[in-house]
């Protein structure tokens, strides 16, 4: 994260994409902060559904949370948590199982991209 002009810039999320979202939204603010919120808080569950996976067999739990996190993250302007996601859903798709690295990797974007989040809504509840 960066400050510039008296804008944060985010390295794991596009503002933007939120501000389209929102638009989307018919313009409410307030249902696209509960987006953000509902989708820190389910972080934890879907991080979880994904290292309960790792290294066994029974997968599909873990694979619907991959496509679950990689449509939302991408509604939310977090492009690298949701290649990441679906490239993680691939590869356990290919092999049979939640590689252990992928899901280490998976876990750090996705941290980063919640703490962005929660800096990017606290300043559109302040505006």
């Amino acid at each position: 994260m960066t400050q510039r002009d008296g804008c944060m810039r985010y390295e794991h999320i596009d503002v933007s994409r939120i501000t389209r979202l929102a638009d989307e939204l018919t313009n409410d603010a307030s249902a696209c902060l509960r987006f953000i919120d509902d989708y820190i808080s389910a972080w934890e569950h879907r991080q979880a559904r994904v290292a309960t996976a790792v290294d066994r067999v029974v997968i599909d739990d873990a694979l619907a949370a991959l496509l679950s996190l990689s449509t939302s993250s991408a509604m939310l302007g977090a492009q690298g948590l949701s290649l990441a996601a679906r490239a993680l859903y691939a590869e356990a798709r290919l092999l049979g199982t939640i590689p252990a690295r992928g899901a280490d990797r998976l876990v750090r974007i996705g941290d980063a991209v919640c703490m962005e989040l929660r800096l990017a809504s606290a300043e559109m509840r302040a505006a």
